[in-house]
């Protein structure tokens, strides 16, 4: 009970004091380092939930518990919970110099000193040295308050190297810390990493948990880029069913917003299945009584049939959206759209013109054959193999913050101008990978020596290009 008394009043007299650190501490300096890293906890899990007017208070805290561990002197770590407190502070975005000078005033167990060691190591942005330090600590051998956070931050160093590792730290994590900011940061590394490993169903359940417990967390964009790059990447093992189930728990703003971003990536990785259904959706809304016209809907549901036999019918779409509704970024996607649309038909025009000089006689010269060869083609049908299973793309690998968005050149003109105005920029490390267009079945059953089939690939890399500039988030 005196414990929870204290951390009241550690919260009570952040919300009073108007000045410095100093001046709460000129009216209670009794309090405990354990004590102010509790009440720090306390007000990461409410952010965690959503409360996002608890940020200065945890910017406040910071500041206090810094002030409080550098004037910690070796008689206040000799209680254990004060060196726990000292390292959760490190792990919870706490100032590596604060963190080192204080554990060098500390006489503890040799085990402690190594932890404290590897948490300034993450801090001072050195990984491997890190994981090299705190790989052999098991994070279930540790105290709980310990371990939650110990176990986020192994499973974060072991994300590349080795991700089921690294999945089943952040299991751990979750486990030691339900509810708490240290469960939303796992569950939302989870969600990526569930998808580089190719685990949909892993994948599904991280993603309702997360929404379910954590949607309104300020690090949300975070989850919702790495949801459209697993959606993107697991596409043939997650059915629009279950889709609709994860996003139908979110409110009607926000699960519009997610299907117009897998609209937009499906519809330039060539994914039109997926692409006409997120578009859909978010022309639908909740219950089919949304936004009818929302350009961006319309937009990305034309970029999934932009080298399609209806492509007139996407022209006088794509032709009536209102340009002022759309982003810089989709304003030149829209051009360069258009320009692509233009040169598909260009040789399905002149193709049939060729056809039509040729005359009526070659024509129906042609038809027997044809009749002969379809003929031929359902009598050696073959049934589908056992075991074999469609062609899938690799998997994309999310990133664990939002990708910054490029700012495009002055809209093409043409298809050829956007393919050279418009080259891809260099990959930047925070930005998802965007699985190229051409990769698809359905472009590689295109043949390269026939002019529209030509054209469709020519459109499929410029629209690639175009989106690795642009970046995979409509605004």
């Amino acid at each position: 009970m005196r414990g929870r008394t204290a951390i009241g009043r550690a919260v009570g007299l952040l919300l009073l004091a108007a000045g410095s650190p100093a001046a709460v501490f000129a009216q209670d300096d009794g309090l405990q380092p354990y004590q102010l890293v509790r009440s720090l906890q306390l007000v990461q899990d409410r952010i965690a939930g959503g409360d996002h007017a608890a940020l200065p208070m945890q910017a406040k805290l910071l500041e206090m518990t810094d002030a409080r561990l550098r004037a910690a002197d070796a008689g206040d770590f000799k209680d254990p919970k004060n060196f726990r407190a000292l390292l959760v502070y490190g792990m919870s975005g706490g100032n590596p110099v604060t963190v080192k000078a204080a554990a060098s005033r500390a006489a503890t167990d040799p085990q402690s000193l190594a932890i404290a060691k590897g948490v300034v190591a993450y801090l001072n942005g050195r990984p491997a040295a890190a994981i090299e330090i705190l790989k052999p600590i098991d994070p279930m051998s540790v105290p709980a308050d310990l371990g939650a956070f110990l176990a986020l931050v192994k499973g974060s160093l072991l994300a590349t190297d080795e991700p089921a590792t690294a999945l089943t730290l952040l299991d751990e994590a979750r486990l030691l810390s339900p509810g708490t900011l240290v469960e939303e940061a796992a569950l939302r590394r989870s969600v990526g990493l569930a998808a580089t490993q190719g685990d949909a169903a892993r994948f599904a359940l991280a993603s309702t948990q997360y929404v379910a417990g954590y949607l309104y967390s300020p690090y949300a964009s975070q989850f919702a880029d790495s949801f459209v790059s697993g959606v993107i990447a697991l596409h043939m093992s997650i059915s629009q069913d279950k889709l609709a189930d994860i996003t139908s728990m979110m409110d009607p703003e926000r699960e519009k917003v997610i299907f117009l971003r897998i609209a937009r990536r499906a519809a330039i990785d060539g994914l039109s299945d997926l692409s006409a259904f997120a578009s859909a959706r978010a022309e639908q809304g909740r219950n089919g009584k949304g936004d009818q016209d929302d350009p961006r809907a319309v937009l990305y549901s034309g970029l999934s049939t932009v080298t399609s036999a209806t492509i007139d019918d996407v022209r006088a779409r794509l032709g009536k959206i209102d340009r002022g509704k759309l982003s810089e970024s989709d304003r030149a996607l829209l051009d360069a759209a258009q320009a692509v649309a233009g040169e598909v038909v260009a040789p399905v025009r002149a193709a049939a013109m060729n056809e039509t000089e040729a005359g009526p006689a070659k024509s129906d010269a042609a038809k027997p054959a044809e009749t002969e060869a379809a003929s031929q083609a359902d009598a050696e049908e073959l049934p589908p193999v056992e075991g074999a299973m469609a062609e899938q793309p690799a998997p994309v690998k999310p990133a664990d913050a939002p990708a910054a968005t490029s700012a495009p050149p002055a809209p093409p003109t043409t298809a050829q101008a956007a393919a050279e105005a418009q080259a891809p920029a260099p990959a930047q490390p925070e930005t998802p990978s965007v699985l190229p267009a051409s990769t698809p079945a359905a472009a590689a059953s295109l043949d390269p020596h026939d002019p529209t089939d030509a054209a469709m690939l020519k459109a499929r890399r410029q629209l690639d290009q175009i989106d690795q500039l642009l970046g995979a988030a409509p605004k």
